[in-house]
């Protein structure tokens, strides 16, 4: 048979009838970089859909913003792959066309999630503004003079792992500042502690948890009484159920309080994502960072060579209140940073 006639019968110079559709150069490259994208990204989404409860699967769960950066370079990778593959045979062609569908809607699906974060949504407001510090101090050991400097601007500060003999090492000048203080280092242990440079009407401790968290009502004059609750539920290795008992504990705390505003604030050892922070949001509870439009926030842990990846530390307020801006601060001593917030009543 002559070259002409073969090349006539099967529609390719130098093939023949029966020859399998050449795969085109890169293809295979292609396909495992997107499966490769596609599993963590597949496992975060998988995570957020179904929160986990207790320990590794939690840890895992902090890190589910993350699959965006999964998302986008399986969606790459499989939708060129399937672009590519349009002359070959059926099942390749089906197949790569299912994945990058699939992948182009979790990518869609991860920035639907994220993206409002970096969109401010905190409405009006009806006040003058007050500004909310807190910080995990790491069992005292935060550097006290940089404590005091990342306060500064604050109204009522608050802080977690807080020791009396850290208590009393805050420069003078801070105790001027802040005045008015109640919680736990004060009173008989370590743990919640409130400063405020207005009065402090009342407090309360929450019910006895592995920190103890603490609670007041400060007599301000922009907002009036101002109900404020530092927090720190225990994090999911610190014993078997204990991390879901101390968040529903403090949500049933919360619902028997009145409908004063109020702010909580403090180490929640939980990202947006897992199951107790969406519980909370669920009941109505706003984050300052999300109404401030301030993105993607980390805070944990800090102090160390590379940037805090996961974001712990929250401030969370009701219906009555607003947010304006949100920021973090460093401060030596702890692997936390520090969380500022700016809020007023909600218009």
């Amino acid at each position: 048979m002559s070259h002409q006639s073969q090349t006539a019968r099967t529609g390719r110079p130098g093939g023949t009838w029966d020859a399998p559709p050449r795969v085109r150069a890169g293809q295979g490259l292609l396909v495992v970089l997107g499966l490769l994208s596609l599993i963590p990204a597949a496992v975060a989404t998988g995570l957020r859909t179904f929160p986990p409860t207790d320990a590794l699967p939690a840890l895992l769960a902090s890190f589910v913003p993350y699959g965006l950066v999964f998302w986008l370079p399986a969606a790459l990778f499989l939708t060129i792959a399937a672009v590519r593959a349009r002359r070959s045979r059926a099942f390749a062609r089906v197949s790569l066309l299912l994945l990058a569908l699939v992948t182009i809607v979790g990518l869609l699906a991860s920035a639907a999630w994220e993206v409002p974060a970096f969109i401010p949504n905190g409405g009006a407001t009806s006040t003058e503004s007050v500004t909310v510090v807190s910080l995990n101090v790491r069992h005292g050991g935060a550097d006290p003079e940089a404590t005091a400097a990342g306060t500064v601007s604050a109204d009522v500060v608050m802080f977690v792992e807080a020791t009396p003999d850290w208590v009393q090492s805050l420069p003078e000048s801070f105790g001027h500042e802040f005045p008015h203080a109640v919680g736990a280092p004060l009173q008989y242990d370590n743990g919640s502690v409130i400063f405020s440079r207005y009065p402090i009407t009342s407090s309360e401790a929450l019910p006895a948890s592995s920190f103890q968290q603490w609670s007041a009502i400060v007599d301000t004059p922009q907002l009036g009484p101002l109900r404020m609750v530092s927090v720190h539920p225990c994090n999911p290795y610190c014993g078997p159920g204990l991390w879901t008992a101390e968040h529903t504990e403090l949500r049933n705390w919360l619902e028997r309080q009145d409908d004063l505003a109020t702010v909580v604030a403090g180490d929640f050892n939980a990202v947006d994502d897992h199951g107790p922070m969406r519980t909370l949001y669920a009941e109505g509870w706003r984050s300052a960072a999300d109404l401030a439009g301030a993105g993607f926030i980390r805070t944990y842990p800090a102090n160390r060579r590379i940037p805090p990846l996961i974001g712990i530390d929250h401030v969370l307020l009701n219906s009555k209140l607003t947010a304006t801006s949100f920021e973090t601060f460093n401060v030596p001593g702890t692997d936390h940073l520090g969380v500022r917030a700016v809020i007023a009543g909600s218009g």
